[in-house]
């Protein structure tokens, strides 16, 4: 009963293991800050789009009223002309990030907080993405 013993086995070694691990953790190591950083992008544009509609609204409000550019309207003013239920509407005049919004008078546009501007300043790239609203 002389069976012979296999010598070669299936399988990967140490080496090339560590070497699929050191690729796959090189990747993700390029992968996640340009995925934060398009979170980031994201939440500034959707506080962009938040500043826009306060601003129509606040213009509408004008408008129907009829207030000069003087007057100064607080947000409770503006809700009429919000979508009913929607997260501008339902979040007390503050933006994505939970800071306040300046509205300012009539005839000023309104601005977004130094908080949410210093959070979100490396996806966006300073005042120049805020435009108007810096």
């Amino acid at each position: 009963m002389n069976q012979k013993l296999r010598s070669s086995k299936g399988g990967f070694t140490l080496v090339e293991i560590m070497i699929v691990v050191a690729i796959i953790g090189l990747l993700a190591a390029i992968a996640v800050p340009s995925f934060l950083r398009a979170r980031m992008r994201a939440q500034a544009s959707t506080i962009l789009n938040e500043c826009r509609q306060m601003d129509a609204a606040k213009d509408q409000y004008a408008l129907e009223t009829n207030k000069s550019g003087s007057n100064a309207p607080a947000f409770a003013d503006l809700t009429p002309w919000l979508k009913a239920g929607s997260k501008l509407a339902t979040n007390s005049g503050n933006d994505t990030l939970g800071n306040a919004f300046t509205l300012g008078s009539i005839s000023a546009r309104l601005t977004v907080s130094t908080a949410t501007k210093a959070t979100l300043s490396d996806a966006t790239g300073g005042d120049t993405f805020w435009g108007p609203y810096s």
